[in-house]
């Protein structure tokens, strides 16, 4: 290395050296002069007093006041405790205003599926997708579309005008005829899948099997309490006479028994069955003209299920079952046409009862909406 490296090497060194303290000098100068033109620090008035009325207004050994920032996943400060709770009452109360109405569709007795549309699908639409997938279907389902400005829910007719933008595809799991099929749970899914791939609808699906496990359990508790009961009044054993169907008339005026196809009705003060007779010619049919007419048999039925009160139901049946067997000359028979006797006529009427109570403990009130749907 040369003298001329060497010399500018130690030049550089120097320079920052000199560099460094003139900078130092100058930190020091600008401290002293900040000093003298600001002496010590006085303290904030203004933060001097609130904190002075923060500590004689808060007694001794209070927690201080912390504000609670909101954060998710965890519960809300009591203070705002109400307010949720108030949300959670608007909630719930437009779910019940936007709940689907039990004498249409029923969790308990339906697969309910509900559809949002993008844009608003006129009903005859709807029918004409349904009318296509409508025939691999054995069980009811009932179409409910939801009016936008009400916030209910109103059945959808084919003939109905105008389109909807939200859908309630219910599908009955049960009825007289047993569960829902895996065949046709299949094919509800599909043809409503179908529905909403083609108008953009959005519909979530449950698994098949908890539907169809839920459809057995439901069928087997219907079928145990599911009652049809008959009674006859027939001609007395022995007799060649007929009942004659001339004193029948009046007592069937004075029990209030309406004509209803081939049969009479006895309805409840609300227009629903309470009983029904048929009344057999001896020239063979069923028959309403009785006046005239020669009757071989008189047949009394009550459906169990599908009436309120189904002990008052049998009194007043078994009431009228009597008037006409003293009036005609007949007997109260059985469903075998064996002679009832009282034993047995007491002995119905406890089992009436039974199952009806067991009907109430499952939800299934006897002669409610849901029991007419299952028992039908």
């Amino acid at each position: 290395m040369s003298e001329l490296q060497l010399a500018l090497i130690g030049f550089g060194v120097l320079l920052v050296v000199v560099v460094w303290g003139y900078n130092l000098w100058q930190s020091r100068k600008q401290r002293h002069l900040a000093q003298s033109v600001f002496p010590d620090a006085k303290p904030d008035v203004l933060m001097a007093g609130r904190t002075a009325d923060a500590a004689t207004t808060q007694p001794s050994g209070a927690s201080p006041v912390i504000h609670r920032e909101p954060t998710f996943g965890t519960a809300a400060p009591a203070e705002e405790q109400p307010q949720a709770a108030a949300a959670v009452e608007i909630q719930d109360a437009i779910r019940q205003v936007t709940a689907v109405p039990a004498e249409w569709a029923d969790a308990n007795v339906d697969c309910l599926l509900r559809i949002e549309f993008v844009d608003a699908v006129p009903v005859a639409n709807l029918w004409a997708e349904h009318a296509v997938w409508s025939q691999l279907i054995d069980k009811p389902v009932q179409w409910l579309g939801l009016d936008e400005r009400s916030g209910r829910w109103r059945s959808l007719l084919p003939q109905d005008p105008g389109a909807v933008a939200q859908v309630a595809a219910a599908l009955q799991l049960v009825d007289r005829k047993g569960p829902v099929s895996e065949l046709t749970l299949a094919a509800f899914f599909d043809g409503i899948r179908q529905l909403a791939q083609r108008f953009s609808g959005l519909v979530e699906f449950p698994e098949n099997a908890p539907v169809l496990a839920a459809a057995r359990e439901l069928d087997a508790f219907c079928a145990a309490v599911d009652l049809q009961l008959a009674l006859h009044v027939l001609p007395r054993q022995g007799s060649l006479n007929e009942l004659s169907g001339a004193r029948l008339k009046p007592l069937i005026d004075a029990s209030g028994l309406k004509p209803e196809g081939e049969r009479f009705v006895a309805m409840d003060t609300n227009g629903a069955e309470i009983f029904a007779l048929t009344c057999q010619a001896a020239t063979g049919g069923a028959t309403t003209n009785v006046e005239a007419r020669d009757l071989t048999d008189l047949n009394l039925s009550l459906d169990v299920p599908r009436v309120a009160d189904g002990a008052a139901a049998f009194d007043r049946m078994i009431g009228f079952a009597r008037q006409c067997a003293t009036a005609m000359g007949g007997q109260l028979a059985d469903a075998s046409r064996n002679p009832l006797s009282d034993a047995t006529i007491i002995a119905l009427r406890a089992r009436i009862s039974e199952l009806q109570t067991q009907m109430v403990k499952n939800g299934i009130p006897a002669g409610d909406v849901r029991a007419l749907r299952l028992f039908a």
